[in-house]
Formats: C-alpha cells, sequence, structure tokens
C-alpha cells in the first residue's frame, strides 16, 4: 500500500516533468553596429539586441547574434545566410525575400544642424539648395521623396555624418534621435549640434526573418506573442530601463 504522502510526492515529481520546456532552437541573428540599438560585440549588444533575444527565448529560441557591416547583414538574412535580422524597417522591396514583425519600438527621423546655423525645417522648401547626409541603403520611410534640389550626400554611418556636419561638409543630418545623441555625446558636442524639433517621420522597428527558412511565420507569431507578455508583465521596460532607453 502506497501511502497518501508518497503518491503526492511522485504526483508532483510527475507534473514537474511534463511542465519542462520544449528544447530550445538555435537562431543564427544578425545586425549592424547601431548604437545605442546595436554595438558591436565587445558590449552587451545593445538594448535592441536584449529586446529581441529575451523575446525570443521566452518563445522557445536561441538567437546567437553576429554584428555584421551594414548593408551585408541585410543581404546575408535575405540570401539566408542569417535567420533574423534584429531590428528593421519594412519596406516592400525587403518584404520579398524577408517576413517582418509587427513593430515593437519606434524610431523618431528628425533632421539635425550645427547650433551656429541659423535654420529651421518647417516644409519641403526649407531643404532647397541644401546638402543632407544620410546612411546609404537606409529605408528612412516607406514611401519614395523627392529630392529634386537637394544634395543628397551618402555615408557608412550617423557617426561619420556627424563629422562631416561639425566640419562643414554637409549642412544637415536626417537620422534617428536616439543615434543622434549618442554619437553626440561620444564626440562631446552636445552644444554644437542642435536636433530639430518637428519630426520628418516615425518608424516602427520590427525584426525580420528569412523567407527561406519554411517556418519563418511561426517565428515571427511567436516573436509577437512573447514582446505582448514582456510588456504586460514589466520586462520590456524593464530591460529598455536598464540602458537608460525611454519607450
Amino acid at each position: 500500500m502506497i501511502r497518501p504522502k508518497v503518491i503526492s510526492v511522485l504526483f508532483c515529481a510527475l507534473c514537474s516533468v511534463v511542465a519542462l520546456p520544449a528544447a530550445t532552437e538555435e537562431l543564427s541573428m544578425t545586425a549592424s553596429i547601431w548604437p545605442p540599438y546595436v554595438y558591436d560585440e565587445r558590449h552587451s549588444n545593445g538594448f535592441l539586441v536584449a529586446l529581441v533575444s529575451d523575446a525570443l527565448k521566452r518563445a522557445g529560441y536561441q538567437a546567437n547574434m553576429v554584428v555584421e557591416p551594414w548593408p551585408n547583414a541585410l543581404e546575408a538574412t535575405q540570401n539566408g545566410d542569417y535567420d533574423v535580422y534584429c531590428g528593421i524597417w519594412h519596406t516592400d522591396d525587403r518584404a520579398e525575400t524577408l517576413t517582418f514583425s509587427e513593430p515593437f519600438i519606434d524610431n523618431e527621423i528628425t533632421f539635425v544642424k550645427r547650433s551656429d546655423r541659423d535654420f529651421q525645417f518647417r516644409d519641403r522648401a526649407d531643404l532647397n539648395g541644401l546638402k543632407i547626409g544620410v546612411v546609404d541603403d537606409y529605408a528612412y520611410s516607406d514611401k519614395a521623396y523627392d529630392t529634386t534640389g537637394i544634395d543628397i550626400a551618402e555615408a557608412g554611418s550617423v557617426g561619420e555624418n556627424v563629422k562631416r556636419l561639425l566640419a562643414g561638409d554637409i549642412d544637415l543630418i536626417l537620422a534617428d534621435r536616439r543615434v543622434v545623441f549618442y554619437e553626440v555625446n561620444k564626440l562631446v558636442a552636445a552644444k554644437k549640434i542642435t536636433v530639430l524639433p518637428k519630426l520628418v517621420n516615425t518608424r516602427g522597428l520590427s525584426i525580420a526573418v528569412s523567407k527561406k527558412r519554411t517556418d519563418h511565420r511561426e517565428i515571427i507569431t511567436a516573436f509577437e506573442k512573447a514582446i505582448t507578455a514582456m510588456k504586460a508583465d514589466g520586462s520590456y521596460n524593464a530591460i529598455l530601463a536598464n540602458h537608460r532607453i525611454s519607450y
């Protein structure tokens, strides 16, 4: 005869076995250096990598992060060399080879000028005749925009454009607010740079999974459910706060 206490212990043991999570599946993930979103691998990789990695872990995936130069990282994910791109803007062209999640954080895109320059951005006409620094192949808008009368100067990074702006080689930078503040603070040039208050655009940042994977939609669905749960339980905001990032 088995005593009730023994039965209870056996029942609990069986429950704990049943409740064990399924083995996690490894995913290769990439992005380009984009502080404070993504740092190089010598750092903690940035708050974006922390958010995405935690959400994927909750969804049953182990994300193995490799930082690659832009736009090589994008092209490699499109080709299936990586499974996931960790934070990217949706475009119709990219959607031909990638499946995008719903945006989980916003990027505020605006113009940046030198503080000693008398310039205000009110509308498109204010940009005529100016030389504007952008990052090569960034999708600042999901729509085509008219650049007639504007000199678009491409560079490899926002940091490079900040240096060009300080040197007087360009008139304005078009960039994400958080990235500009990071680069300006790194150069101890906060008093020399002004981020204009009028937003040009707000873009939602997503993850993207290569369509080379047959389960690309399943990965996206699981990620979105995990992000929703993180926002509900406070862990999403906790990661942002830990990296001193406001939502």
